[in-house]
């Protein structure tokens, strides 16, 4: 019985750790220093100019100065996503973006979508997660804070949010 309790506490801890921002790796994106500025940037990459898939919408992310950074990859198999999802901080905000493969949801994909198309959070080891959106095509999840709650950083939210729901929206 002890090991038991043991083996679940364990299995508890790996993951939260993989929500926590224990990454499995680091990312780079861009092959470059990110050394241009986010108005510079904004304009030379538009939603039509990058892939319909997870790289590509976090390629377009970046580039409307939205997130920055070199993510870190993530367990998506805990919420039932694509294998890995991207982590991004960078000052008061923290990003995770995740695909899914809208024909093939598993019973835990559902279950996280439909908690997040209800009230924009769900649960995971106990612990609920907040600031949840689901794209308008359904395909990707982001998890997004900003923890500066000033009036700019709640527009740039707002703006963060609203062009990752439209990103390749049908």
């Amino acid at each position: 019985m002890k090991k038991r309790w043991i083996a679940a506490a364990a299995a508890a801890l790996v993951c939260i750790s993989s929500l926590c921002g224990c990454g499995e790796g680091v990312v780079d994106l861009t092959g470059s220093s990110q050394s241009a500025s986010s108005e510079e940037t904004s304009s030379a990459v538009t939603e039509s100019d990058v892939q319909d898939s997870l790289l590509g919408l976090e390629e377009f992310m970046i580039a409307q100065g939205y997130v920055s950074g070199t993510p870190s990859e993530m367990n998506g198999a805990l919420i039932g996503a694509n294998e890995l999802g991207h982590r991004y901080v960078s000052g008061s905000i923290t990003a995770e973006f995740y695909e899914y493969d809208l024909a093939n949801l598993n019973e835990t994909a559902e279950t996280v979508r439909a908690s997040v198309e209800a009230n924009g959070t769900f649960e995971i080891v106990g612990q609920t997660v907040s600031n949840v959106y689901l794209s308008d095509s359904g395909k990707y999840l982001m998890i997004y804070t900003n923890t500066n709650t000033d009036e700019t950083n709640t527009a740039l939210t707002q703006a963060a949010v609203a062009a990752f729901k439209s990103f390749k929206a049908e």
